[in-house]
């Protein structure tokens, strides 16, 4: 694979950085997840035996999650949201297809997954399942998932490598296989906190099978990332700023319309059903001596549990819904992405060794 050449402004080192973030900032795992008792606590329940699961994603309509692993041997996991039981779901087989991905001749015996992206493949009940990972090294990592059994079936294809010095955090992906690699981090560029520009989009495309830097995607920190149904607008959630910029696919020159949350860190964002959920934790939160930049400057621990927001984004009137939020909880940190399968939420954690569940709140 050729990375192509990129403007030697957009490499430029930025003036000075603060105390690095903590590692679930960087796009890197974090170092030990965290173990409470698996029993409910503060409104949840857990489905525990995870490691670090960053990112959930319903397979169709289905009750099956895909849920990712960012510790350093997390793989791929698999949770029945009805039975609230979770197990290994990558164990190894590998249909490679080397021609469409010629990078990796074979599966790497164990590596971690950070942010995901499902998208239907040409057969229906089948799918592509693209995963971040930073060990073995960084690439995106692509699956082929058939949801046709009674239990869906899981295979390597390939994989597509990225530049050492990228911190990717999440990925989407179109029906034809063009790939979106959102890059929170790259050349050393980190402190996203204090509003500095450390990352941006990279494009991946079948054809030509090489990587492009779409200009105009560099932002604060760029964290989830969602592209819309009909492939035409892409979502980036924007840690650094607190917002969501929407990019137009024929132009990502600048955004084409942005809304800021006053009210949490925005992690993961992605389409649960016909809803475009963003969830992340409190940005000014009391129990842990307030914002991340002021426990950043600080000194402080980065890794405090917060309080947690889920809310839903109308990307064409551009306003937001609380759908659920909890205040810091010892047993659950780390919160990233939101999930509704019918009356239930799920939410990820990037530190924990589970996920979390509840009934959805309000009138049904």
């Amino acid at each position: 694979m050729k990375v192509l050449p990129i403007a030697a402004a957009l490499l430029l080192p930025l003036a000075a950085l603060a105390q690095q973030p903590d590692p679930q900032l960087q796009g890197v795992p974090h170092p030990a997840k965290e173990i409470a008792p698996c029993t409910p606590s503060m409104g949840l329940n857990f489905v525990c035996g995870l490691d670090q699961p960053e990112d959930l994603l319903q397979i169709g309509a289905s009750k099956w999650i895909v849920a990712s692993g960012m510790g350093d041997k997390g793989g791929i996991f698999l949770i029945d949201s009805q039975a609230k039981a979770a197990k290994r779901f990558f164990t190894g087989t590998s249909k490679p297809d080397r021609k469409a991905y010629p990078d990796c001749m074979s599966a790497p015996v164990s590596f971690n997954s950070h942010g995901l992206a499902l998208r239907p493949a040409a057969v229906a009940g089948t799918y592509t399942l693209y995963s971040v990972t930073h060990l073995p090294f960084e690439s995106i990592q692509v699956f082929a998932v058939d949801g046709r059994g009674a239990e869906p079936a899981i295979s390597w294809t390939g994989c597509v490598k990225l530049p050492a010095d990228f911190k990717t955090n999440s990925v989407t992906a179109t029906k034809g296989g063009a790939i979106l690699a959102n890059v929170q981090m790259h050349g050393g560029m980190t402190d996203f906190i204090s509003g500095n520009v450390t990352g941006g989009v990279w494009e991946w495309t079948p054809k030509d099978k090489q990587l492009r830097l779409l200009p105009g995607t560099e932002l604060s920190g760029n964290n989830g990332i969602e592209i819309s149904p009909d492939e035409t607008e892409f979502y980036i959630a924007v840690s650094g700023t607190q917002t969501v910029a929407v990019y137009n696919r024929a132009d990502s020159s600048k955004p084409a319309r942005t809304i800021k949350t006053p009210w949490y860190n925005l992690d993961n964002i992605h389409w649960s059903g016909n809803r475009l959920i963003a969830a992340g934790m409190m940005f000014d939160e009391p129990a842990c001596g307030g914002t991340r930049k002021q426990i950043q400057d600080a000194h402080g621990n980065m890794n405090c549990h917060r309080g947690w927001v889920v809310s839903q984004l109308d990307p064409k009137a551009m306003t937001w819904k609380i759908l659920a939020y909890g205040e810091p909880n010892l047993a659950f940190g780390g919160i990233a992405t939101g999930l509704v399968i019918g009356d239930t939420l799920w939410i990820s954690s990037f530190q924990m060794d589970r996920a979390a569940y509840r009934t959805l709140p309000g009138p049904k």
